[in-house]
């Protein structure tokens, strides 16, 4: 087992990586977990973890820091970034200090598995190649060469003609089914289509981790239109060449750093290419990802205030669309949606998972406020599948197929009472738990004021009526047994205050609980006779 820690300012989020994720999955254990650079350091001095991973933005000593910190005086220890869209500028700053890979907040339990699954196999090759090296295997200096190119170490004992020339290191990235269902047959094969392929321009080819890495040189500048064209082709080849050969259908994402000039700027471009294959969530359905694009962004604040602002409008006019039932403004008004979220770049995730959440749990609210029917919708499901689902495109697919059908659903079909329904059903599952009007509300993601409106309407009952009676007609079948105590039939039904019980109980039934226990229990007696 690999030892990792955790620093994140943030306890929940802290606790959450701790606890929640599967550590032993990856090959894994947690041997500690800080709040600050300065706190990791110290646990770093007294258990040696072999992987850090870090948030940007913390108090006392930030990530930046840390990973500065960690290159200087722990240099075999890989680090990785927790990072969120608006950390660019920082994230930029990082790629000097051999940062490993970039999970984006908020991160979910495929990519943190994903991550250190591949840093397990790194660990693993740095340890065989240490061994290697030290009982001089032949033919292994040159793998031992690249690995040292990429991490940023012994550079300059390197002099081979081609590290002279200009150079971008291209990093294609393979899931996790990569590893563990075909494991070293498909590396072999992968391996010798990328060498076959690339043959020509003698381009170096290195698998590390679940990546495999292409040092692209030439004696003249490369620009990114010299390479699009010849990786999108390898792209295409390599999945083909998975699906003929092992019935695959290979999960690829290739992504490029910017052109370098010299040994000592390896590591620079390979780790901007790392950097740039996080932003697959914007480009999933895009076969490279170039580093240099995403220079555009930034995290302008004025800019992302407009693109706000702009969004919340058009999000008005694509819900007052569906509403009205006008297929094509509804069509319209989504491209609209969509075309504004191409900007995403310069947007966090997480504001475009609230965007798309805010269209679900809106809709149905001001069709209530218009009396308008529309389909009832599974808002927990739905909310879980915006915020599981790991690309923007994907995600833009299903909004659409969800509008949709709520557009095209016949009237019958249409359910007005959905939020009353599912308040009784929650009552009657959970009268003897805590319940008011907020909580329910919350869980139907309703303002508290118009879900206490349209539950009297349909009742003609006050929410909390509502369940005060529910428990009193539970307590009333329990107290038909002689052996249950009044005082903990209160408690088991709900009721924590015995006074008030007893209070409650008389209004709805009309006497108190101990008088309607005597009574029954003569009735009874009466029966038997």
């Amino acid at each position: 087992m690999y030892k990792v820690l955790v620093v994140d300012d943030e306890k929940n989020i802290r606790e959450r990586l701790v606890k929640s994720f599967p550590w032993n999955e990856a090959g894994f254990q947690v041997i500690g977990s800080a709040g600050d650079g300065q706190e990791a350091l110290e646990l770093i001095k007294e258990y040696l973890p072999h992987v850090v991973l870090t948030d940007i933005r913390m108090p006392e000593m930030n990530g930046l820091e840390l990973a500065k910190a960690i290159q200087e005086t722990y240099p075999h220890i890989k680090v990785l970034i927790l990072s969120a869209y608006d950390d660019f500028k920082y994230a930029q700053e990082a790629i000097r200090y051999g940062i490993k890979g970039y999970l984006l907040k908020p991160v979910m339990k495929d990519e943190i598995v994903d991550a250190m699954s591949g840093l397990a196999i790194e660990l693993k090759i740095d340890e065989e190649m240490a061994y290697s090296k030290k009982i001089g295997i032949p033919g292994i200096l040159e793998e031992s060469m690249l690995i040292d190119l990429v991490k940023g170490e012994n550079v300059h004992q390197y002099d081979e003609p081609w590290l002279r020339d200009y150079m971008r290191v291209i990093v294609c990235s393979f899931g996790k089914w990569f590893e563990a269902d075909l494991g070293l047959s498909i590396r072999s094969f992968i391996a010798e289509k990328t060498t076959e392929y690339w043959k020509e321009s003698h381009t170096s080819v290195l698998f590390y981790g679940n990546q495999l890495i292409l040092f692209a040189h030439d004696t003249r500048p490369i620009s990114k239109y010299d390479l699009k064209g010849k990786i999108e082709d390898y792209y295409d080849l390599l999945k083909a060449s998975i699906m003929s050969g092992f019935g695959k259908e290979c999960s690829l994402s290739i992504s490029v750093g910017n052109m370098i000039k010299g040994p000592e700027q390896i590591c620079t471009s390979f780790n901007q290419a790392i950097y740039a294959f996080s932003y697959k969530y914007f480009d999933v359905h895009h076969s490279v990802l170039f580093y240099q694009d995403l220079l555009v962004t930034g995290s302008d604040e004025t800019f992302t205030e407009q693109a706000n602002e702009h969004l919340n409008i058009i999000m008005d006019r694509l819900m007052q669309s569906v509403l009205s039932r006008h297929k094509d403004e509804v069509a319209s008004n989504l491209r609209d949606f969509f075309d504004a979220l191409e900007q995403g770049k310069r947007l966090k995730i997480e504001e475009i998972r609230i965007a798309f959440s805010e269209i679900i749990l809106t809709l149905p609210l001001r069709a209530k406020e218009k009396g308008l029917p529309i389909p009832s919708l599974d808002k927990k499901q739905a909310l879980e599948h915006i915020y599981d689902v790991q690309s923007l495109g994907d995600l833009k697919k299903w909004l659409k197929q969800t509008i949709e059908k709520i557009s095209d659903a016949p009237i019958e079909e249409r359910d007005e009472n959905r939020y009353v329904q599912l308040a009784k059903q929650h009552v009657h599952n959970n009268y003897s738990e805590k319940i008011t009007l907020d909580q329910m509300a919350g869980q139907l993601f309703i303002h508290p004021a118009y879900f206490s409106s349209i539950f009297k309407k349909e009742t003609g009952h006050n929410f909390i009526d509502y369940i005060n009676e529910v428990r009193v007609r539970k307590a009333v079948e329990m107290l038909r047994n002689k052996d249950c105590k009044i005082k903990d039939i209160s408690v088991m039904v709900g009721f924590h205050n015995h006074s008030y019980f007893n209070k409650v109980f008389k209004k709805v039934i009309g006497v108190k609980p101990l008088v309607f226990r005597s009574n029954h229990t003569c009735s009874q007696s009466g029966d038997l006779l």
